[in-house]
This record gives C-alpha cells, sequence and structure tokens, in this order.
C-alpha cells in the first residue's frame, strides 16, 4: 500500500492576505505524491530520509496512506494494516507488529524512535514499513521491518474538518482537524485532536483515549523551513492478550532449553463444560480486572530546521523530547489449564503491575546532496548523518498470585492469593549514538541504480540504581555494531523495475538472565551471552500500471535470524523461578513470495491488498523428532483486500460502497508447535453518502462475527479480532 503528503499550498503575503502567489517551498526531504493514486504512493520517504520514488528503492515498503484510513474508518493501528500483506498487529505491544512473523515491538515517528504507547490516526498522514531488517536507516532495529509513523503538516490553505463516530459497545469519538496560514505571516498551523470513549468486547476492559496534536510551519525564506510538532495524550487501553484457546495440551516442565507436553486428561466421570481444540468465549479476560489495563500520560515535541544551500546540497537538523508517566496493570494467565469434578475448565494467574516515568531527549541531523551529469544520463545522491539519545527513567515491578480463574463461570474481584510485593524499583540513565551514510548511483538516466547503505551503533555508558539497596549497576560503552545494506535497482522499461537487495540488522552481545524474574545473584539464575544478529535477502519488481495510477509490487524473501531473545510463554508461571523464562533462539527463518497491489483502476474504483506465501523454521524439532518447528502464529498462506466504489465520482451528492476481506490458513499456536489453530475469513462492508460538506459512513467490521486470530502466542494468550462491530460517523468539511 503505498502514502500521500502535502503538495505545494499557497502561503499569505506578509500582510496576511489570502489571495497572494507566494508558495511554500518543498524541501528535498519532504514526500511529493501523484494524487491520481487513491491507495498508494509514488513516493517514499522511510527508506532513504529522503523523497524517493518508490521504483528507485530496492526495498519492500508498504504505505497506509490518509486516503485508506479515512475509507477503512481506522482510528486504531490494529484497523490500519488489516490490510497489509505481511504484516500484523501484536495487542500487548502498543502499536508493535508482526512483520514476516518477527515481532516489532519499536516504532518511529517522522523518522525518530519514540516510546511506545496506543496513538490515534487523526494526526497522521501515512504509516511507512519496511519489511525485514532496516538497519542502516533505523540503527539497531529488529528483525521483522521498520514502522514510521508520518505525521500531518500545516497547510497554507485554510481547512477546518470535524467528525463524530458512535458504534458498538457504547463507542464515541470525536475528532477536529484544523489547518491554515496566520495572518500576517509566512507561517501555517494545523491542531488534530481527538477524544474516545468506549467499552471492550472482553469482560472489565475500558478504551479512553484524549490526545491534542498542534503543530505549526515557518517559512522562514524560499530555501528554509521550521517546523515544530507538539502532542498531547492520555489514555487507558486494554492490559494483554486474554482470549485463551483450549488445547489439548499442555506444556509443563519447561527448563532453560527444552519443554515438554501431555495430552490435557478429563477425569473420569466428568463430563466437560468445553471441548478441547476451540476457543473459550470472547468476552472472558483473563488478563483483565476492575482498574487494569494501561495508562499512559505523554507530552511530546518535535522541531525541525530545514535549508537548501543551493541545487545541489541541503541539510536538516531535528530535535525530539519526550516526557512520559505510564502504568501497566493485568493478571498474567497459565498457558496450562485442567478440568474441575464439574467439568469446568480454571486457569492459574499472576498480577503484575509495571509503573515508570521516563524523559528522553533525541537529536538527529544529516546532510544530502544531489547531482546530475552528461543530460541526466549519471546521478548520484549521497546522504550522511548521525543521530544520538539519552533517556532518563524510573520503573518498578510489583507481583502477586490471583485466584484460579474459570472460563465457564468467571468471578472478578476476588482477593488475591498473595499480595502484591515490589519486586523491582530501579532508576536508569542510559543512550546511543550512531551515524550512517546511504548513497544512491544511477546511470542510463535512472535506469540502473545502485544503493548502499552503512550505519555504525553504539550505546553510551549507562547505570541503573537499585532502590530497595542503593546499589549501581554501570554498563560500559558497548562495542560498536555495523548494519549494512546494499541494493541494485534495474529499469528495462518505464513502467517495470526490478530490484535486489541483501541487509543486515545486529546488536550489541549482552548477558541475558534465563529466569529475569529472580536477582542475578540468586543461585537458581543461569547467565548466557547473546549476539542478536538478522540478515535479509530479497528479490522482487515493482510495476507502475495506468499513468501511476495503480502499482504492483511482487517480492521473494528470505530472513534468518540468530541470538533472538524470546520471552517464553510455554512455562508453568507457579513453579519456574520467578514466574518467567528467557529463551534465546539461533535460526529462525521466514522466506517467501508476496504480492501486493494498490491504487486507482478507474476514477471511481480503488484497490489495495495482496497474497503472502511463508514458510518458516524455528529452532529444535516438534515432539517425536518430526520435521523442523515452525515460527507460532505465522500463516503460510493469507489474502487481503480492500476496495471502494464511488458511484458519483466528483459530483456532489451521492454514495459509496467499500468492503474487505481477510483470509488465512491455520497457524501454529504455540512456539512448541504442539497443537495448531484453525484459519478463518472475516468481511468488513461499509456505505457512504456525501451531500455537499458533509460524509456519512456506516461501517460493520467482521461482518460475519468469526473469531479471527491475529497473533497465537500460547493457549492462555492470543490476538484476536474483535466481534461483529458497526460503526456510524458524520464528518463536516468547512
Amino acid at each position: 500500500m503505498l502514502g500521500s503528503s502535502a503538495l505545494a499550498q499557497q502561503a499569505p503575503s506578509p500582510s496576511g492576505t489570502r489571495d497572494s502567489e507566494q508558495a511554500v517551498t518543498l524541501d528535498v526531504f519532504t514526500v511529493k505524491e501523484n494524487r491520481a493514486r487513491a491507495y498508494g504512493s509514488s513516493n517514499l520517504a522511510s527508506a532513504t530520509r529522503m523523497n524517493t520514488p518508490a521504483e528507485n528503492v530496492p526495498q519492500s515498503i508498504s504505505v497506509i496512506n490518509e486516503a485508506l484510513l479515512k475509507d477503512m474508518a481506522a482510528y486504531s493501528y490494529e484497523q490500519a494494516v488489516r490490510y497489509t500483506p505481511g504484516v500484523t498487529q501484536r495487542q500487548n505491544v502498543q502499536n508493535g507488529s508482526v512483520i514476516r512473523g518477527f515481532i516489532v515491538s519499536n516504532r518511529y515517528r517522522n523518522g525518530f524512535l519514540v516510546p511506545g504507547f496506543e496513538t490515534d490516526m487523526i494526526n497522521l498522514d501515512r504509516i511507512e514499513i519496511i519489511k525485514g531488517p532496516s538497519a542502516s536507516i533505523a540503527g539497531s532495529s529488529e528483525s521483522g521491518g521498520y514502522v514510521n509513523f508520518i505525521t500531518k503538516k500545516p497547510q497554507m490553505k485554510e481547512s477546518i474538518v470535524a467528525s463524530a463516530t458512535m458504534g458498538s459497545r457504547s463507542f464515541l469519538r470525536g475528532t477536529v482537524d484544523a489547518t491554515g496560514p496566520i495572518a500576517g505571516t509566512n507561517m501555517a498551523y494545523r491542531l488534530n485532536a481527538i477524544h474516545l470513549t468506549s467499552d471492550s468486547w472482553r469482560d472489565n476492559e475500558k478504551i479512553r483515549k484524549t490526545a491534542v496534536y498542534p503543530s505549526f510551519l515557518w517559512q522562514v525564506t524560499k530555501k528554509t523551513q521550521i517546523s515544530v510538532d507538539m502532542e498531547y495524550f492520555d489514555g487507558l487501553t486494554p492490559g494483554g492478550f486474554s482470549t485463551p484457546y483450549i488445547a489439548p495440551v499442555n506444556t509443563v516442565n519447561q527448563t532453560g532449553t527444552t519443554s515438554t507436553s501431555q495430552a490435557v486428561v478429563i477425569p473420569a466421570g466428568v463430563i466437560p463444560k468445553f471441548r478441547l481444540g476451540q476457543w473459550a468465549p470472547m468476552s472472558v479476560n483473563t488478563s483483565g480486572e476492575v482498574g487494569m489495563g494501561n495508562r499512559a500520560e505523554l507530552y511530546s515535541l518535535f522541531a525541525t530546521v530545514t535549508h537548501q544551500f543551493n541545487d545541489v546540497f541541503a541539510a536538516r537538523q531535528a530535535v525530539s523530547y519526550f516526557d512520559s508517566t505510564t502504568s501497566a496493570y493485568r493478571g498474567t494467565v497459565a498457558n496450562f489449564f485442567a478440568y474441575n469434578n464439574n467439568g469446568e475448565i480454571f486457569y492459574e494467574r499472576n498480577a503484575t503491575r509495571n509503573t515508570g516515568e521516563a524523559q528522553i531527549m533525541r537529536a538527529q541531523g544529516d546532510v544530502v546532496g544531489t547531482k546530475k551529469w552528461f543530460d541526466d544520463k549519471l546521478g548520484s545522491t549521497v546522504l550522511v548523518g548521525y543521530d544520538v539519545g539519552r533517556s532518563d527513567s524510573v520503573g518498578t515491578t510489583a507481583a502477586g498470585q490471583m485466584e484460579a480463574y474459570v472460563i465457564s463461570s468467571p468471578v472478578y474481584g476476588l482477593p488475591l492469593r498473595t499480595p502484591m510485593i515490589k519486586t523491582v524499583d530501579n532508576t536508569s540513565k542510559g543512550g546511543s549514538f550512531g551515524y550512517f551514510a546511504n548513497a544512491q548511483i544511477s546511470g542510463f538516466q535512472d535506469r540502473v541504480i545502485l544503493t548502499g547503505g552503512l550505519r555504525r551503533d553504539q550505546g553510551k555508558a549507562s547505570w541503573t540504581r537499585n532502590n530497595f539497596t542503593g546499589a549501581f549497576t554501570n554498563v560500559r560503552k558497548t562495542p560498536r555494531v555495523e548494519s549494512p545494506m546494499y541494493g541494485l535497482t534495474v529499469k528495462p522499461l518505464k513502467w517495470l523495475s526490478a530490484y535486489a537487495v541483501y541487509s543486515e540488522a545486529g546488536a550489541a552481545s549482552r548477558q541475558v538472565a534465563i529466569f529475569p524474574g529472580i536477582p542475578l545473584t540468586d543461585p537458581r539464575q543461569i547467565l548466557k551471552t547473546a549476539t542478536p544478529l538478522t540478515t535479509n535477502n530479497e528479490f522482487g519488481a515493482k510495476i507502475s500500471l495506468l499513468d501511476g495510477a495503480f502499482a504492483i509490487n511482487v517480492a521473494h524473501f528470505e530472513i534468518v535470524q540468530v541470538d533472538n531473545v524470546r520471552a517464553n510463554t510455554s512455562n508453568d508461571i507457579i513453579t519456574v523461578p520467578g514466574g518467567s523464562i528467557n529463551i534465546i533462539e539461533s535460526g529462525n527463518t521466514a522466506k517467501g513470495l508476496e504480492v501486493e497491489f494498490s491504487g486507482s483502476l478507474t476514477r471511481n474504483f480503488a484497490i489495495v491488498g495482496g497474497y503472502a506465501f511463508t514458510e518458516t523454521v524455528a529452532p529444535g524439532f516438534k515432539e517425536g523428532g518430526i520435521a523442523p518447528r515452525e515460527i507460532r502464529g505465522m500463516p503460510k498462506h493469507k489474502i487481503q483486500a480492500f476496495g471502494k466504489y464511488d458511484f458519483v465520482g466528483t459530483k456532489a451528492t451521492g454514495f459509496s460502497i467499500r468492503g474487505g476481506v481477510v483470509y488465512q490458513t491455520s497457524v501454529w499456536g504455540i512456539a512448541e508447535n504442539t497443537y495448531r489453530v484453525a484459519g478463518a475469513t472475516r468481511w468488513d462492508v461499509g456505505l457512504n453518502y456525501r451531500r455537499n460538506n458533509w460524509d456519512f459512513a456506516l461501517t460493520c467490521e467482521n461482518l460475519t462475527n468469526v473469531i479471527f486470530p491475529q497473533s497465537t502466542i500460547a493457549p492462555g494468550s492470543n490476538t484476536v479480532d474483535a466481534p461483529r462491530t458497526v460503526y456510524f460517523g458524520a464528518t463536516l468539511k468547512y
């Protein structure tokens, strides 16, 4: 799904009159778009840190643009990526992803690494997702890819858009998006605001979000711009996975390297209230009680200066600041269960509360030079830059044992078996530094393009103070990590671009505590060294049709992950020391084929989606020594498509219809590959009526009310789509 950004708008004259012919000068870092492609992006920002034609980038990149977000009625990240091949949202990581089978917890905003917290789509111009390791751009990133949230920019044309939406389970959401010139100046403003309240489809869950996003753009001179983006966010979101699967096996006796499983036994004479191999009721909430959830309050500021020195060189300098307070309070359910004499299924649970305060400061800058020679037959673009960050944080963890949870007749609010005891109380300070260079050399009027990138990163010296004892743990500056990327693009035809790329993502060696819930000095503790590294080999083709209005991308990829540290999800949380365990895996592999399409087939019909075929391998063997394990939760086949047909085109009054479908095959439901979860198909439909400046939208998500697994992790912890949900919204554009 290839996003849109701001095109040049009319700027006010110094007197503030609106008939000025002065225009905002777009810098080389700002994406320019082909507006004929409704759901598409002719240009990208994330892959090279500057405005680059999509066909010149030797990587598979998906973009969810503002038009698509609007037509899907998406307000959450989960909805935003629903029709993106190879990408799934992971629920218990705020705005986290599973990309090509690998978990991606990091997220970026306008190229800045930012804390993970729930956000809203109202302030987003587009989301760009690079699939596969992208450390040459982002630094010590993650195996699956890179997710960059790009915000809306102030415009010099006045506009106000207000919307109100109501829906199932007491859903209420109101938004305002206002932008325009500031009279008497060469400045523009934008203000996005949102308030949302809703019940969840699970017991005892509430959702609440309030956010305000003011931003300003100052056209200092024709060659210099200053932009400032601010944010205030206050929210409460669900605390965990929370949908159990009644697996036919239990995993027990977990150690640092192996686990065994045994078939679930139904006691003689007991009539089970739930049969094996099915989902628990959708309403049950194993990770939530009254008062539980993820709370976050955050303030942030971004400031960026761009300057075009001449026709060759341009520079950008940006700084960001975050101040956040968070509290995550939830139940943690065991991944084994038993039947009691009444045929009821019960799970053991713990309660955990993590609180934190953090201040994060980052600065990053880059200089780009671009030049053409010999009537554009030869050209080069070179970008060099740096980023540096520092964080101060305070974090606490408390834990206690809860009463067992019976899924057929859950009782909430019972006193804890053991009181909450604070196990962690730390103050930390750390930071990082990286510098990078990316280059493109083009020949034969951009028919052949060589792309290369190299980045070096290292962690600064840091310390952690144990507030229980006052003891300090000092960590020296980490070794430097290099992350290369090499790519080749060949364009034999104007509409066809073929590419190949190799990229890496690595991180410095670190010591891993196998049992993170107990002190390092505990005699039961096991310490191991991990040196994470992920490699990606990919080749494919990008096809542009209908004068650029429609695009098709085809990619073949192979990602290999070494020394991945995985928090175990299969242990008995009662008997494992500290209630949790880390597993170090080497050899996780995902390879396959993706086909992605996006854009306008006619002036009235736009479509986006694709097909992904993915084969995975994980370390070890299934029980009995048969075939190597596969990565849990990753379907071999997945098809996604969303389209909109507008009956009236450019007319002011009339109807449009929209619809989407997602189909996936069965998946392994646990890392040990002892059971599978059935595949599913979900449908979404919508109807819009536009009259003058009004747009009314009726949306039904998950029309057939199926249980659709987004990310299956283990018997007690899974991410599934919501049941059937209906929204009705009205939007007014002034």
